[in-house]
């Protein structure tokens, strides 16, 4: 089962990379009380300390809060090393991965987090690897307590992506965008 007596409530793991950057300053930003102060015990962890500062440092600067990086732990850890991932999952009551693609990167996660009694969820848009988690884990989760999200904020990526390329390219600032997506399937 999950506790709340681990050092984190929360641990962005892949931090460094193209859409953990994104989260990790959106957990900053939501996470302080209207004094400013950091409500939530949280990390960051990837394979570079150097890095992950140097995402706090700018999501510090973007926010106004210089003392962010002093209170953000930093987690080393690995996808290809199994023992950093355990430690990890020790160390937090929920993981979220930003690690992919999953379906060369996810299982060691979610492994890890159930084996540990730690909740992980992901932003895993691949449907093969999420119906894999599925039928693999979902047993051995219920039993531990914890929970397996995956496909977390899927539907926004689309979006995002349209909004990040409108931005890079506008002269300009950018104040509102409103977006519409449409999804064609193969033949039937």
């Amino acid at each position: 089962m999950a506790t709340t007596q681990r050092p984190f409530h929360l641990v962005v793991f892949g931090a460094s990379g193209f859409t953990g950057q994104f989260v990790t300053e959106e957990v900053a930003r939501e996470q302080v009380d209207p004094e400013g102060n950091s409500r939530l015990p949280w990390a960051v962890a990837g394979r570079s300390a150097e890095k992950l500062q140097r995402v706090l440092e700018r999501a510090a600067l973007k926010l106004g809060r210089p003392t962010l990086p002093s209170e953000v732990g930093i987690i080393i850890c690995d996808i290809n090393n199994p023992a950093s991932l355990d430690e990890m999952a020790k160390k937090a009551t929920v993981v979220l991965n930003c690690v992919g693609p999953y379906r060369l990167y996810g299982e060691p996660v979610v492994k890890a987090c159930i084996e540990n009694g730690t909740s992980c969820i992901d932003i895993s848009g691949e449907p093969q690897f999420l119906e894999q988690m599925y039928w693999k884990y979902h047993e051995k989760a219920a039993e531990k307590g914890v929970y397996i999200i995956g496909s977390s904020g899927f539907d926004s990526i689309p979006a995002d992506l349209g909004v990040i390329y409108t931005r890079n390219k506008m002269n300009g600032t950018l104040t509102a965008v409103e977006s519409f997506l449409t999804i064609h399937s193969g033949p039937e």
